[in-house]
């Protein structure tokens, strides 16, 4: 997003506009839970109070990826509030802000994205009333047939031995 300066009245001026999905500048990897999947969007106020370029608003992006708690597909639009103060020269006519923007929408990114606010894990296999489906005999059972028993049951601790006692020899 390139400001334009001359642009700016006394009041200051409003700014709205989209760049596309490569000034993310997001270098495509298989292990990425998400990735950018439209343009950058952005709403800005700026103002000049002397030297000082104050701007403020909001900067956005459509990202697709992997919802990590269900495993479904995401599409989410991320982005954040965007402030910056800056002194600007009497010779610039423009300043570019697609590196602070970029920045503020990259920082937005939560940890562990979900494809929704109410998104809810897979069921577990048992029903609601704790019976497992006809047919199948729970999580471990491929396991089982591989040992050959039970592998989710930790067998119980041996007894301890207990040691024949010895008398002492008496001292005379």
């Amino acid at each position: 997003m390139i400001l334009p300066i001359a642009k700016l009245g006394p009041d200051g001026a409003r700014f709205e506009g989209e760049d596309p999905q490569e000034v993310l500048e997001w270098p495509p990897s298989p292990r990425d839970v998400v990735r950018p999947a439209g343009p950058m969007r952005w709403r800005l106020e700026a103002q000049l109070f002397g030297t000082e370029l104050l701007v403020r608003g909001r900067a956005e992006a459509l990202f697709a990826g992997t919802c990590c708690r269900c495993g479904g597909p995401l599409s989410r639009v991320y982005g954040d509030d965007f402030t910056l103060s800056r002194e600007v020269g009497p010779s610039e006519t423009e300043v570019d802000l697609t590196s602070e923007l970029r920045e503020s929408i990259l920082l937005s990114l939560p940890n562990n994205p979900v494809c929704s606010e109410d998104c809810r894990p897979p069921r577990p296999l048992a029903e609601e009333g704790g019976e497992e489906p006809a047919g199948t005999s729970g999580p471990w059972a491929a396991l089982d047939a591989l040992s050959g028993g039970t592998t989710h049951e930790q067998p119980a601790p041996p007894e301890p031995k207990k040691k024949p006692r010895t008398p002492k020899p008496r001292r005379s």
